[in-house]
């Protein structure tokens, strides 16, 4: 059977049990089940178990307006006194809706958990995933009512025994079990009294026949005086060509009503393997206990792996410190051989600076036989990159590498006048290697007759040719 636009059912199959093995042997009958849908192709891993009428007791009951979990509570202790006391450990379930603003009437149904265990133990024994255990009746009745006729009283017959189900709003409110179609006489008898039981006032209402063991469906409407339907497949809105010819396909109906809820076509109502009325899991400790426990181990962990990072962290500050350490003696020696190199390589033949920036100024000074310098000092310009102080080591390293330095001038001489003084700035201003030219001071000796004055400017060589 596949899902889609149009179920088909690809495949049907019987097992009889063979002489001597009953259900009461779950694993070894798993296996024989196994070894059967091997040798008839049957693919499906899943499985949606269907138990007979006479495995399950059933009470009907109304439930007051009330919310779904106050409702489901109520059928829960209803259920505990409703079935009889002698039955022990049954699993509880209903069929209908708890809860509304209404008072709604539900089927209580129960069975014994070992026959629960029992289906799942087959289930695994022929390597099939159970994922549900219901009641056969119930299912082929929910899937006629939904599909076939609304309200209707739906029959299944077998060769061993019948089931009847009667359907309200979807879902099953009263299942019988019936007894063996033969003799026919005495079922017809028999099934008179169920169908009275289960109308419930209401006449009229359409029996549908799934036959599984040859009935006279002609003689049942004479003598039963309801309208009779017999049903085969395709009325349960499925494809199966193969079953559906010699109306064969019929016996099968319940096991298709299984498989339309397994594929999701259809929802089983009751579930024992998760019954709606199980009781709530005990839990021993209190949800806030929960969460403080968790909060608690998860703050210990944190605190746990912050002492270890920081322990980490400061372990390898010490290995690094201990490593400065033991440097330190070379790191002043090398920093004392850098400051000597620093102060050669200015005087360094290739890189004449000091006397690039006198030829510069000799250059600039005038020919009047009146301007005159009387001294003149040199000095470093370092400068550091931009936002990092430049130490004795890096500035020795790029001198090293050929960048060139600035030197810091100035000038100090004599001269007649104010106007030689600002002539020899204007010369000096338009020398590309002089930048900054300032005139700091300037005094006129009148005893003398002549201008002292002092000029400071910056030198930049030029780039060396690459």
């Amino acid at each position: 059977m596949v899902a889609g636009e149009q179920t088909q059912v690809t495949r049907v199959g019987e097992l009889v049990y063979p002489q001597g093995m009953t259900p009461a042997s779950p694993e070894e009958l798993g296996k024989l089940l196994g070894d059967f849908l091997r040798e008839k192709q049957f693919t499906a891993r899943q499985a949606v178990v269907g138990l007979p009428a006479r495995w399950l007791v059933f009470r009907t009951k109304e439930v007051p307006p009330a919310d779904p979990e106050t409702a489901t509570g109520l059928l829960r202790l209803a259920a505990e006194g409703e079935f009889p006391s002698d039955i022990k450990d049954l699993v509880y379930d209903f069929a209908g809706e708890a809860g509304g603003s209404q008072t709604r009437t539900v089927l209580l149904v129960a069975t014994p958990q070992k026959h629960v265990e029992a289906a799942v133990a087959l289930c695994e024994s022929a390597r099939l995933e159970a994922v549900a255990v219901t009641s056969s009746a119930a299912a082929l009745g929910e899937a006629t009512d939904r599909l076939v006729s609304k309200d209707a009283l739906v029959l299944a017959v077998g060769p061993s025994g019948a089931e009847m189900s009667a359907q309200s709003g979807n879902v099953a409110s009263a299942i019988r079990h019936l007894r063996a179609p033969t003799p026919q006489p005495a079922f017809v008898s028999d099934l008179r009294r169920a169908l009275l039981t289960l109308s419930n006032g209401r006449p009229g209402r359409e029996l549908i026949v799934w036959d599984g063991a040859g009935l006279d469906s002609s003689y049942l409407g004479d003598n039963l005086g309801v309208a009779v339907r017999k049903g085969d497949l395709p009325l349960l809105g499925v494809s199966a060509p193969a079953t559906s010819a010699n109306g064969e396909g019929r016996k099968y109906a319940a096991a298709v009503a299984l498989g339309l809820a397994g594929i999701g076509r259809g929802e089983q109502s009751v579930d024992f393997l998760h019954p709606r009325l199980a009781p709530p899991k005990p839990q021993r400790i209190p949800q806030w206990a929960i969460l403080a426990i968790t909060a608690a181990v998860v703050l210990i962990a944190c605190c746990v792996w912050g002492y270890v990072h920081l322990h980490s962290l400061e372990s390898e500050h010490d290995s690094l410190q201990a490593t400065l350490d033991q440097e330190k003696t070379e790191i002043t020696t090398a920093s004392t051989f850098v400051a000597k190199v620093q102060f050669a390589q200015a005087w360094y033949a290739a890189n004449p600076r000091y006397l690039a920036c006198l030829r510069d100024l000799t250059t600039a000074m005038p020919e009047d036989n009146v301007t005159y310098a009387t001294s003149v000092v040199l000095r470093e310009v370092v400068h550091a990159p931009s936002g990092q102080a430049a130490s004795n080591a890096s500035v020795a390293l790029k001198q090293l590498q050929g960048d060139t330095r600035a030197l810091s001038a100035q000038l100090f001489g004599k001269t007649s006048d104010q106007e030689r003084v600002q002539a020899l700035q204007d010369r000096m201003q338009h020398v590309p290697t002089f930048s900054k030219v300032e005139v700091v001071n300037s005094n006129a000796n009148t005893r003398e007759h002549d201008v002292s004055f002092q000029i400071t400017w910056i030198y930049t060589p030029p780039k060396p040719a690459q």
